[in-house]
């Protein structure tokens, strides 16, 4: 049976009347939502990529424009850094051919031995270290070439030494001296004056060319004689349980005993105190171009009772002292003297500020010793660089410092800096010969061997003479490097030899283990091993020494077949590490001669001159660091100084500087004296 409400029954009807229209409605209005939400969204594509576009397009004009931007800042940025660095060395509105009555030379600060950078960069770095750290950087030839110009200025009356704080070594003092001296021949009239607040050994060579040396009230001689000595680790290192792995070969013991040793050892000993007694003693002799000053040094220094009892009988003035046993002429200070220069010569703006000439703005007049930077040749065009005007040259390569195997300064003893000295000879025919000038203890055994090969090859593709001129050192892998040369040369006070090979590192095993740090793994063999936590083993100590003492063979090898008259010597006579005097070590066949870097030049062109009939000119190779300072440097010159303080610019400098450094693997293998420096 079935029971129906009409009532419902219309009312059902209704619902799905309306249901349906309902469901109607819902299929008609969809495609009109898809269809706007699709507009809005391609609307907003629309714009999206009209942005996008705009943007691209606005940073690729933003581009161009910076591209030629750059181009004009990089023409521009070296006239910002010219009057970048004259601002900061300080250089007054005078016109640089202007010749003031005295000329100046500031020497307070180091000398160096080799061409500085001329690049505004370099420069730049340079200036900010004499501003920030109150000293002047000199090198020995500008000091040489304003002497040299001034011997044909006749309007300078006087030269001002001042010499407070000046560090050299003593061959390049004897240059300084040499160059004084000559000039004083050619111009007896000009008076020369030397001051310092305290004097150096060097310094006071330097003064000894002077008419009159001055010193300050309080000032003295720094220097009581020569002494050496080092600081002895081999109780330190066995209290911390540290274990100093030496490897060696012969007796060479000097380098490696302040690890192994609590004191010096007799040999050792003995064998620096005769160095030092020659060297004081040739000292004293090459100051006797003043009177009685090495009979006054003898008294005074030699005899420490004599010493305490004079400067007692002065109240402790050692000025007073030095002055009454005739060491100087006057006792004044630098504010005094400069004074009277004012008065004497004029001055600007105030009495402080004496007219005078540096000696850096004269030296930059002339061309009397020409510098070539070491550029590389042009592949592209396939230049070499190479000027042949018919003149002959012989060419100076710098080694100088200790030998390592890489370094981003172009100044370093390395062999990509010694190899862009070579490449530039190889490139220049004018040149007919080389003089290698050598200031070094040694250094890293691989850098050495690496630096000889490159003086073989440059021996081989030119087939033109190379001397060296040994300075202060040419000790250990210096003489490796040494023994490729044809001749070699020293000044009297060159020490040389230190011929041995050594490797050292620090077990720390023990330390280690002590404060809980253990070392565990697997290995295929013992050789392979990294021993941090863990003791070396034997068999790896064995083969350390085996490669030292391979390493020794070649050296003494190396020596006799360059120094024939050794062929058949005792190798113990003049290797195990022993040093030596310049003319211990021409009475031994290590060396030839006895002579200065103008000496061994003048010998180099008498040979020269055998084949060669033209001008033989003397020049001074150097890295060219142009290239070095990227754009960020220059940059920097033009944007920072004067916005930033000094402080900041010179250690972001020094930041972009050491950017790209790789940092050095301490070398395993050294061939290294245990006199690093003399600098006096």
């Amino acid at each position: 049976m079935d029971f129906k409400d009409p009532d419902n029954s219309e009312s059902q009807k209704s619902k799905d009347y309306i249901t349906i229209q309902t469901g109607s409605e819902k299929r008609d209005s969809s495609p009109y939502l898809i269809k706007s939400l699709c507009h809005i969204f391609m609307m907003i594509g629309s714009i999206i990529t009209f942005i996008r576009n705009t943007v691209f397009n606005i940073i690729f004009i933003l581009l161009i424009i910076a591209i030629f931007a750059l181009v004009g800042l990089v023409n521009t940025v070296t006239d910002k850094g010219s009057e970048v660095i004259a601002e900061l060395s300080g250089k007054n509105s005078r016109e640089i051919g202007q010749i003031e009555p005295v000329l100046n030379f500031d020497l307070n600060g180091p000398i160096y031995e080799y061409p500085l950078p001329d690049d505004d960069y370099s420069k730049l770095t340079r200036n900010l270290d004499e501003k920030l750290n109150n000293r002047r950087i000199n090198d020995i030839l500008s000091i040489e070439k304003a002497l040299k110009k001034a011997q044909k200025e006749n309007d300078i009356k006087e030269i001002y030494l001042n010499l407070t704080g000046c560090i050299t070594s003593l061959p390049v003092a004897e240059r300084i001296f040499n160059a004084l001296r000559e000039y004083k021949e050619k111009k007896p009239d000009t008076r020369i004056t030397a001051f310092a607040e305290d004097y150096g050994a060097s310094a006071y060579k330097i003064a000894t060319a002077a008419d009159k040396i001055v010193i300050d009230p309080l000032g003295g001689f720094s220097f009581k004689g020569l002494a050496i000595s080092n600081l002895y680790l081999k109780d330190l290192l066995d209290r911390i349980r540290v274990e100093p792995l030496v490897f060696k070969a012969g007796e060479f013991k000097s380098a490696v005993e302040i690890f192994t040793e609590n004191r010096m050892s007799d040999g050792v000993k003995k064998e620096y105190q005769h160095i030092f007694d020659m060297l004081w003693k040739l000292y004293k002799e090459s100051l006797n171009s003043r009177k009685n000053t090495s009979v006054a040094l003898t008294s005074v220094f030699d005899n420490p009772e004599h010493f305490l009892s004079e400067l007692g009988r002065f109240r402790g003035s050692e000025a007073m002292l030095l002055k009454h046993m005739g060491l100087v002429d006057e006792i004044n200070s630098q504010l005094n003297l400069e004074y009277a220069y004012s008065r004497d010569f004029g001055f600007e703006n105030n009495m402080l500020n004496p007219n005078m000439t540096d000696y850096q703005d004269l030296a930059d007049t002339v061309n009397t010793f020409e510098t070539k930077s070491t550029t590389k040749k042009n592949k592209k065009s396939g230049s070499e660089n190479v000027v042949t005007d018919g003149r002959s040259e012989i060419a100076v390569m710098y080694g100088i410092g200790e030998i390592k195997d890489f370094s981003e300064h172009p100044t370093e003893f390395t062999p990509d800096n010694i190899a862009s000295q070579v490449e530039k000879i190889l490139e220049d025919k004018n040149i007919k010969g080389v003089i290698f000038y050598i200031n070094s203890p040694g250094g890293s055994v691989t850098a050495s061997e690496k630096i000889r090969n490159l003086i073989q090859k440059l021996k081989e593709t030119r087939d033109i003479p190379v001397y060296v001129s040994m300075n202060s050192l040419c000790a250990s892998g210096a003489y490796w490097i040494s023994t490729a040369c044809d001749k070699l040369y020293a000044t009297p006070t060159t020490i040389t030899g230190s011929i041995g090979v050594f490797s050292l590192g620090l077990g720390l095993h023990d330390l280690l283990n002590e404060y809980g740090i253990s070392q565990d793994g697997v290995e295929t063999s013992e050789l392979a091993r990294t021993a941090i936590a863990v003791r070396m083993p034997e068999s790896q100590r064995r083969m350390n020494t085996l490669e030292v003492e391979g390493i020794y063979e070649n050296f003494i090898s190396l020596v006799k077949n360059s120094r024939t008259a050794l062929k058949n010597t005792d190798y113990r006579i003049f290797a195990e590490g022993k040093v030596f005097l310049c003319q211990d070590a021409i009475s031994l066949k290590l060396i030839d001669k006895s002579k200065d870097l103008y000496g061994v030049f003048e010998d180099m062109k008498a040979i020269v001159k055998q084949d060669d009939n033209n001008e033989i000119k003397l020049v001074h190779l150097s890295s060219d660091v142009g290239n070095r300072a990227n754009i960020f440097k220059s940059l920097f010159i033009k944007t920072a100084y004067g916005v930033i303080a000094d402080e900041y610019v010179k250690n972001i400098l020094n930041l972009l500087g050491n950017s790209s450094v790789v940092k050095e693997n301490k070398p395993k293998l050294m061939a290294i004296g245990a006199i690093k420096e003399v600098t006096l």
